[in-house]
């Protein structure tokens, strides 16, 4: 009994840590007050802003030659640590169907961001 409830009490608070890491990511974007009226109003696309912070993107390695190739195909972004890295701080707008790539400045790497239906598949994937 005692073991169930110190794993009880750990699952909590690693939630709470979690929720206040997510809030922290997306109030580069949003006020205090938006994210609570999101998570009274609007649960299912606070969790899809949440899931967002880590999960709407990717590094890749790209070859010079096909970025030269392909130019109009890719932005470009300046990105001070690909390693820490809050979607929301990139200031780039998910599009609905379409994926997004930029070559990051000073990386022979690309950011690629996903659609935002892709996005909503994985999250849904992703809960039981």
């Amino acid at each position: 009994m005692k073991k169930v409830l110190i794993v009880f009490s750990l699952l909590i608070f690693t939630g709470v840590l979690f929720a206040q890491k997510a809030d922290k990511a997306l109030l580069v974007k949003f006020s205090k007050e938006e994210l609570t009226t999101l998570k009274k109003e609007n649960p299912k696309e606070y969790s899809y802003l949440v899931f967002c912070v880590n999960n709407a993107f990717y590094i890749a390695e790209m070859p010079e030659e096909k970025i030269k190739a392909n130019p109009t195909k890719f932005g470009e972004i300046t990105i001070k640590n690909i390693n820490k890295i809050n979607f929301f701080d990139l200031g780039i707008t998910i599009q609905e169907k379409d994926y997004q790539s930029f070559v990051i400045k000073g990386t022979k790497k690309i950011l690629i961001v996903k659609s935002r239906e892709h996005i909503l598949r994985e999250l849904n994937n992703s809960q039981p």
